[in-house]
């Protein structure tokens, strides 16, 4: 008998306790639970030297953000953002509104899920599955093209994981790709990325990337191979990347290299680089049609992707300070041709940007100079954009 009131004991003490935890469990969930809401205004102005003799583009849009972050519950969370991009003025293309006698800015008005995923974090991993935004590396063969209203993401299950140390892995499978264009791409992706600290100063990363029916690309199909490395050498930041893309239909295998250095001059970050989108003798161009090319190659868009099989080369540089808690970046390109050396022109831009708080305000304009072995005209663009986040 008393072994069996001393068990009943036991097994009512087990159960209150596990019932307290997931009371407390749950409690801790509730509070963790996040409701945020981010506004951004944004005034764009585009004026091209069209032959066609287009209207230059004025865009206000207001992209309205909320979000909410569940908290942890048995490691399991939830994270549902849902984005809405209004047309104050309707004077530009947005690529759906039909407005081809105006300048394009790629901002369409949209209401929409931007990002709905269930996700597991325990055992030093993290599984993502749903709609989710990627952002690898420095974004410039995946990422979500956050300075758009618009934010590109993926329908994907994702998992990151961290258990050797100093080392992060991540993979992906997408079947779907939501563009800035409000656009619905139904393409097969792979996605895999590793990255390790060689030491304080010093990180190198491998990648392979595989898209099949790719939208919009020569290529059709195509896989990236590469590898990365960035840091930190005494005075001297560091940047190098190699990659091979392997192209379906062209048969051709461009290669993809970038080098940058930097060093700090007094108060100015100084920062020289050549980025090579490949042309493999002329045969077809290297392409980033995952990446956030806005970061890339000169903000005024005329080369975001290489529209012909002749590659394409930027020798740039970066100057970047801070006055008075302002940002300041200015920037020169130089363009030519991968094959052949064709002089492609030159652009300018320049950025200033003040954060207080939760606040934020930035002026950026770019100017791009072209040549008629570019086949591409002067173009100038201007953005005043002002955000606040709850």
């Amino acid at each position: 008998m008393r072994k069996t009131v001393l068990s009943s004991i036991i097994s009512s003490l087990a159960l209150s306790t596990a019932l307290g935890a997931q009371a407390n469990d749950l409690d801790q969930f509730v509070k963790d639970t996040k409701l945020n809401a981010d506004f951004r205004y944004r005034v764009e102005s585009v004026d091209q030297d069209d032959l066609t003799n287009k209207d230059s583009a004025l865009a206000n849009t207001l992209r309205s953000r909320l979000s909410v972050q569940t908290g942890s519950y048995q490691g399991l969370s939830l994270l549902v953002e849902a984005d809405n991009t209004l047309h104050v003025t309707d004077d530009f293309n947005d690529t759906e509104n039909n407005n081809t006698t105006y300048d394009t800015v790629v901002d369409p008005e949209t209401t929409q899920l931007n990002q709905a995923y269930l996700q597991y974090n325990n055992f030093d991993t993290v599984l993502k599955v749903g709609n989710q935004r990627i952002n690898l590396d420095n974004q410039r063969h995946v990422g979500g093209v956050a300075f758009r209203q618009d934010e590109a993401t993926f329908d994907a299950i994702s998992i990151t994981n961290q258990s050797i140390t100093g080392t992060t892995i991540f993979a992906a499978v997408a079947n779907n790709r939501n563009s800035i264009k409000n656009e619905n791409l139904e393409e097969d992706v792979i996605l895999l990325n590793v990255n390790r600290a060689i030491n304080n100063d010093i990180k190198a990363a491998a990648f392979y990337y595989d898209v099949k029916n790719l939208n919009g690309f020569d290529g059709a199909d195509a896989n990236t191979l590469g590898v990365r490395a960035t840091g930190k050498v005494q005075d001297i930041t560091f940047e190098a990347e190699l990659a091979r893309q392997d192209q379906e239909i062209t048969d051709a295998t461009p290669l993809y290299y970038h080098l940058a250095a930097g060093t700090q001059v007094g108060p100015i970050n100084a920062t020289l680089g050549l980025e090579v989108l490949g042309s493999d003798g002329g045969n077809a161009s290297f392409k980033t049609p995952l990446g956030t090319n806005h970061k890339f190659l000169g903000w005024s868009d005329t080369f975001l992707q290489p529209d012909n099989g002749n590659g394409l080369q930027d020798l740039y540089a970066n100057l970047v300070s801070k006055v008075a808690g302002v940002k300041l970046v200015g920037q020169i390109h130089s363009f030519s041709s991968d094959e052949g050396g064709d002089d492609y022109g030159t652009e300018l831009g320049f950025l200033a940007a003040k954060t207080i708080n939760n606040y934020g305000v930035s002026l950026k304009l770019a100017q791009y100079n072209a040549t008629a072995e570019s086949g591409k005209v002067d173009t100038t663009k201007i953005w005043l954009t002002g955000s606040a986040k709850f």
